[in-house]
């Protein structure tokens, strides 16, 4: 694994709580990230935002704590979403399928996470200069 650690910062707005992930998520960070939940839920977290913009790298264990983290506030009757990660960590949530089964929102930019992809090709709206 790398050298780079998992940081969480929490940003608070009222009862929404949410966590900016920064570095990687891994089988020795993820325990951490669920202990940062617990404690927010202890508190009275309504609703909870994992902003993965900073995620360097995730694995499957930190995968799987995202998804014990999502449990966790359905549990605790709290809204739950995500915000993506740059294309190698939204690949993961890709291939494992999960990309349409959790909360994403749109980007800062306005870019859907369910279209991470650059278009292929670019329908002409109008003829390029020069043509006619």
């Amino acid at each position: 694994m790398g050298s780079s650690v998992l940081s969480i910062h929490n940003s608070r707005d009222g009862d929404r709580h949410t966590l900016r992930l920064t570095g990687e998520l891994d089988l020795a960070s993820a325990p951490v990230l669920e202990a940062k939940a617990k404690q927010l839920f202890s508190e009275g977290a309504r609703e909870l935002v994992l902003d993965l913009g900073r995620l360097e790298f995730i694995d499957s264990s930190g995968l799987n704590s995202i998804l014990r983290v999502r449990a966790l506030c359905e549990e605790h009757m709290c809204d739950f979403a995500l915000t993506p990660g740059e294309r190698p960590i939204q690949r993961l949530f890709e291939v494992t399928r999960l990309i349409d089964r959790l909360p994403f929102r749109q980007t800062r930019h306005g870019r859907d996470p369910q279209r991470s992809e650059e278009p292929a090709d670019r329908s002409p709206a109008a003829p390029a200069e020069g043509d006619a």
